[in-house]
């Protein structure tokens, strides 16, 4: 195998946004994904405010828009017979993974269909794992919960639609070709009943924690951010971005592995901390819909869109 200075394990969002990153910054990275795009993955298809802020930043946004993304400009959230609607104060865009994962990749230094097993095969002595919430490289807590996702032929305009239910929750998006994309987080106990569906994928258990392991950690690899946020694909592309960031600047002033790692997961525990709590915070209340009901009337819309900008 060609020696490199980084090698990102996986290549999806997180890793093609970090290798992205990491050579326009002069570094001579690779990232390493198991599969070939275009492939289905299950996902929200939302790509919130700030996700679109970093597909900018990656010199992407406009390739995006061509590959059939749609302007979301708002949210109508249920939460029993509490229903909200929220407008964006700027619009995110709706698209499936299997298209935004080929676009970011396209161009990228991401060598597919390359599974890696071994990071002593790597020969590498810097490796960020980008290889989602399945990976054999950083250990995470599991929870009793599945995503599950189908596609429709109609889409639903330009709404984020989500409700919480008894079973879990969820929303539908329109997506590229006039479809929509519709994801849920449904309870592990519950999961039988919403199989029967045409096309339908299925994910998990999931997993919000990670233990912390031997390596950098983006995207899924570091824990789920919960899906009430809407923000896992910013999740991603940010995660990959910082850590393209540290470490190109650990490279530069020649600091150890153990302390390129330290700086970047101190720089991650500032920016996703209070997000993760957030999401903790909302699935507590998913169990008191009156009272989560009430919360979300009560909310102004200014203090709901800092979820997704």
């Amino acid at each position: 195998m060609t020696k490199h200075d980084v090698i990102v394990i996986g290549g999806s969002l997180a890793g093609a946004a970090c290798v992205r990153e990491l050579v326009r910054l002069g570094v001579d990275a690779v990232a390493f994904e198991r599969d070939r795009f275009p492939r289905a993955k299950v996902c929200g298809g939302f790509v919130s405010p700030g996700a679109v802020k970093c597909l900018d930043e990656l010199g992407v946004l406009e390739d995006v828009r061509r590959g059939g993304a749609l302007e979301v400009t708002s949210a109508k959230v249920r939460v029993g017979a509490v229903q909200v609607e929220i407008p964006f104060e700027r619009p995110g865009l709706g698209i499936s993974r299997s298209a935004l994962d080929e676009i970011v990749a396209r161009g990228a230094r991401v060598e597919q269909g390359h599974a890696v097993r071994d990071v002593d095969e790597l020969g590498c002595s810097i490796v960020i794992d980008a290889a989602g919430k399945l990976s054999r490289f950083t250990r995470r807590r599991s929870v009793e919960e599945f995503g599950i996702q189908y596609v429709e032929p109609e889409g639903v305009g330009s709404v984020l639609e989500f409700s919480f239910f008894e079973d879990g929750y969820g929303g539908t998006v329109s997506i590229e070709g006039g479809a929509s994309n519709s994801c849920f987080l449904i309870k592990k106990d519950a999961l039988r009943k919403y199989l029967d569906r045409r096309q339908c994928l299925v994910t998990g258990p999931l997993a919000y924690d990670r233990v912390p392991g031997d390596f950098i950690a983006i995207g899924d690899a570091a824990g789920m951010v919960d899906p009430f946020c809407g923000e896992g694909m910013r999740h991603a592309l940010e995660t990959g971005l910082m850590a393209a960031r540290v470490v190109a600047r650990g490279i530069r002033r020649r600091a150890s592995y153990e302390e390129i790692k330290a700086e970047y997961e101190a720089a991650y525990e500032r920016r996703w901390a209070p997000r993760r709590a957030m999401g903790a915070m909302m699935r507590r209340l998913i169990g008191h819909p009156k009272l989560f009901g009430s919360v979300l009337r009560t909310t102004p819309s200014w203090l709901l869109n800092r979820m997704w900008d």
